[in-house]
């Protein structure tokens, strides 16, 4: 327990003690469980304003009252909030796995020593910044009733179009992702040797260009419906 705790207030302690014995099955299962809890409450929370806009896309695509009704039936019941966290817990489960694989791979050109299972433990514990994170959009969705919460630089631009370039780029620039992104760093530079200025290179760059990849495909996939 007071491992997971440093994470939060004492970091450079936390790697510096797991580096000789790496252990990320751990946090990666406590991530995946709060992840899979946050998505269920977001589905429960927000299923008013969900329900709301489905049955405005379903009619601008001629469905019938029956279908629509039968469609809400279904949003009022419990199987999307299963759903959502079955699949949130996935999805994030396959980014941070993702994250390790490329992380891992980078680490030697950037000076350091790989092993996936040294890199996977830094990004499981680094990413425990999603319990805080998690936590607090829930509290927010709960005051709201929205589902349009965030903890970014979109906060300074509200009025913006949520799905405009620029509002998906200023809430890419999230404050616990960032803070997620330095843990990395701190984790690789201790744990895999990477130079401390190497290590924050390395990581915001995948970051980078990994949020830039997101917003890409949001506008290949269209408007959300």
């Amino acid at each position: 327990m007071k491992r997971l705790l440093d994470v939060f207030s004492a970091p450079t302690r936390l790697f510096t003690s797991i580096k000789e014995k790496p252990e990320w099955i751990l946090p990666f299962v406590i991530v995946l469980v709060i992840v899979a809890i946050a998505a269920s409450s977001t589905v429960v929370l927000t299923k008013d304003a969900m329900i709301t806009r489905q049955e405005e896309v379903l009619k601008e695509r001629g469905l019938d009252d029956a279908q629509i009704e039968q469609t809400k039936k279904f949003m009022q019941g419990p199987l999307p909030a299963v759903f959502g966290g079955i699949s949130g817990a996935i999805f994030v489960g396959i980014l941070l796995l993702l994250f390790t694989v490329i992380l891992n791979l980078f680490v030697p050109v950037f000076g350091g020593i790989s092993g996936f299972k040294s890199v996977l433990t830094v990004v499981s514990f680094a990413a425990l910044i999603k319990v805080p994170s998690a936590i607090l959009k829930i509290i927010l969705m709960a005051i709201t009733k929205s589902p349009f919460v965030t903890t970014s630089l979109a906060l300074i631009t509200p009025n913006l179009e949520k799905t405009s370039f620029v509002y998906q780029l200023l809430a890419g620039f999230d404050f616990f992702i960032i803070w997620e992104m330095i843990l990395v760093a701190i984790g690789i530079n201790i744990i895999n040797g990477v130079k401390k200025q190497n290590a924050y290179i390395l990581v915001f760059l995948i970051w980078v260009v990994s949020l830039f990849i997101g917003i890409g495909l949001s506008f290949l996939r269209g408007p959300a419906g």
